[in-house]
């Protein structure tokens, strides 16, 4: 695990908004423990499109290989998320974000998570060493 506290929301300088939408909820009338995945995947693809934009290669991507998630608090429906993500640690071929669902508007952490994900070649099907300027904007992103 990493040393960064996912709870609070002063660990986190990249922040997406998300609307919790009525679908969102399961039998119970909170948001589906799935749905917190989504949130997270959101705010990782905010946080990483510039990145595979400004490779420009098309047949670079990167892959989720792994998630964890740890449900704090429940949500409902109607309201919003704010979804806190960053950099906790950064291998060789892969990166691994830290995310924080927060209830809209408030320091309420309802759930946190790490996600790892690899450099990904769409050609070769193998994952690959990043380019030397995404890593080196990465590392100055490492938080713990």
């Amino acid at each position: 695990m990493s040393d960064v506290d996912l709870t609070a929301r002063a660990s986190f300088s990249e922040w997406t908004m998300a609307t919790i939408r009525y679908g969102d909820q399961d039998p119970l009338g909170h948001v589906n423990n799935a749905v917190f995945s989504t949130f997270m995947e959101q705010g990782r693809t905010t946080f990483l499109y510039p990145f595979l934009k400004a490779i420009g290669d098309p047949n670079i991507d990167i892959v989720l290989v792994r998630i964890t998630i740890d449900y704090r608090q429940e949500l409902t429906f109607p309201g919003s998320v704010d979804i806190g993500t960053n950099v906790i640690r950064l291998g060789t071929k892969s990166v691994t974000f830290g995310h924080s669902v927060f209830k809209g508007g408030t320091d309420e952490c309802a759930t946190t998570g790490e996600a790892v994900l690899v450099f990904f070649d769409l050609t070769t099907r193998k994952s690959i060493l990043p380019p030397s300027d995404v890593r080196a904007r990465l590392e100055e992103l490492l938080k713990g």
